[in-house]
């Protein structure tokens, strides 16, 4: 009879923990972004359908036919052969434009921020606020 009553105490806690794990798993965190728009992503990263691998990025905000998108686009830096370090933007790859949908904030942004949850073991970003604007990106 003892044995039975540790077991299901060890069960109901195994079944407590692992409800715990992947309600934190879910929880929405936000990350601040460089005065120029930077966000260093240290492991691969979901935005809409797109994956964005380990690297800094810039992101622009780009409105098109009424429609809104946000391009990362990677950011490197090179040193000159006098050691200091100059910032080279790549190209801006199309794959790394995600359309996103708009909705009005509650007061003025002061701060550009990139919201992120963590899901299956990959993080996801979920929206982005851009200082000065008074609408949040949702992806």
């Amino acid at each position: 009879m003892r044995m039975k009553q540790v077991l299901l105490l060890t069960l109901g806690c195994l079944l407590l923990w692992t409800t715990a794990a992947v309600a934190l798993d879910h929880r929405e965190s936000s990350h601040g972004v460089g005065k120029k728009g930077e966000i260093t992503l240290t492991e691969p990263t979901k935005v809409g359908d797109r994956v964005l691998q380990p690297d800094t990025y810039v992101v622009q905000h780009r409105l098109l036919g009424g429609e809104h998108f946000l391009r990362f686009v990677e950011l490197k830096k090179a040193q000159h052969w006098s050691k200091e370090w100059n910032v080279i933007y790549t190209e801006p790859d199309p794959d790394a434009e995600v359309k996103c949908r708009v909705e009005p904030s509650a007061s003025p942004i002061t701060e550009t921020k990139v919201y992120m949850v963590r899901e299956n073991g990959l993080d996801r970003i979920t929206k982005i606020t851009i200082k000065g604007e008074d609408v949040v990106h949702i992806f």
